[in-house]
């Protein structure tokens, strides 16, 4: 679990008191939206009271971000907590996870006592998925991340549906985690969710591009309801909080936040990955969303990453992923100021 989700800048802190940009954690940097600490004030009182068990209001909003029926919603305290659910609920014994990736799918197979396996990504991190498909074999579960984390890399809907379809003949099931896919220019028009197959199971969070990863909440969109019922079944009852009710039913709804957001990632991935490759000694992944990969070419990600605390700045070291070697780093994306000031350090540090 160490530093997958930017904990560190509180160790760091702890232990020797430096203070950091976080560049490992990618959280969208406009910050909390107004409107939801508007609501949080004017909703004060209700968090007197128990959640609706079956949240009912907040999957009507999350719904209808989604353009599905409440049916199709199920919420839970954090993306993390909808896997762990998941892979408790789904029938199966092996799961095969597309690599590299988060390294929580591995973790939420093994907790549910699944037998896991790794399918590689080409060298240029495209998916290959003929080969994909020839490699699978007794995998009951295909599990994705899409836009992948820590690649950037996004597969479109014709590919997605190639899997999906030949999955769902051999009846086995594709999860896909779209936790970053609101940072990729016209989403709506290319989430998963949009094929309507039963198999595939997508997972989503609040977490990332509403900058809310200290209220915890994720949810799954599905079409099979055998598994939303299981997950209901076994999930612990208001497990999503008040707090986060009301960031659910109110940032969902904040189209000024979401344009501005869209607005600010669609120019400044493309800035700083050009800025990026003007770097000397690394190599640059091109990125559709808020984080890029690198490759240090002259250096390894664990004594890089000591270089660039003591500058001031906390990168992802990515080489405990698997696929990756000890070169990876990963970058997050933040507002210009700061991405500049990463720039100086990197230049500095990679002399």
């Amino acid at each position: 679990m160490d530093d997958l989700h930017g904990g560190n800048i509180y160790r760091l802190k702890r232990e020797k008191g430096v203070e950091v940009l976080d560049y490992s954690s990618n959280i969208n940097p406009l910050g909390v939206p107004e409107s939801f600490k508007k609501a949080v004030i004017e909703n004060f009182e209700s968090l007197e009271k128990y959640p609706d068990i079956d949240y009912i209001e907040l999957r009507d909003a999350i719904g209808k971000y989604n353009g599905c029926s409440i049916e199709n919603v199920v919420v839970g305290n954090g993306a993390t907590e909808v896997l762990f659910l998941y892979m408790k609920a789904v029938k199966a014994k092996k799961v095969l996870i597309i690599a590299p990736t988060f390294a929580e799918y591995e973790r939420a197979a093994k907790a549910a006592g699944r037998d896991v396996k790794f399918f590689p990504l080409s060298r240029d991190f495209s998916l290959n998925e003929n080969m994909l498909m020839e490699f699978i074999t007794d995998e009951d579960v295909v599990v994705m991340c899409n836009p992948n984390n820590p690649t950037g890399k996004f597969q479109e809907l014709e590919k997605i549906e190639k899997i999906a379809d030949f999955l769902e003949k051999r009846d086995k099931k594709l999860f896909i985690d779209e936790a970053f896919i609101e940072f990729i220019d016209n989403w709506k028009t290319r989430t998963a969710f949009l094929l309507k197959h039963k198999n595939i199971f997508i997972l989503r969070a609040l977490t990332k591009f509403f900058a809310l990863p200290g209220v915890r909440l994720g949810y799954g969109l599905t079409y099979d309801k055998d598994i939303l019922d299981k997950i209901k079944d076994i999930r612990e009852p208001w497990s999503v909080n008040g707090v986060a009710e009301i960031a659910g039913k109110t940032m969902l709804l904040d189209t000024l936040y979401i344009h501005k957001t869209e607005n600010w990632i669609k120019k400044e991935k493309v800035w700083f990955y050009e800025e990026l490759c003007e770097v000397e000694n690394i190599e640059v992944t091109p990125t559709e969303t808020n984080f890029i990969l690198v490759k240090l070419l002259n250096d390894n990600a664990k004594s890089f990453r000591k270089k660039m605390i003591e500058n001031g700045v906390l990168v992802r070291d990515a080489s405990n992923m698997v696929f990756l070697d000890e070169s990876y780093i990963r970058l997050a994306i933040k507002d210009r100021k700061r991405n500049e000031q990463v720039l100086d350090v990197l230049k500095r540090v990679l002399k």
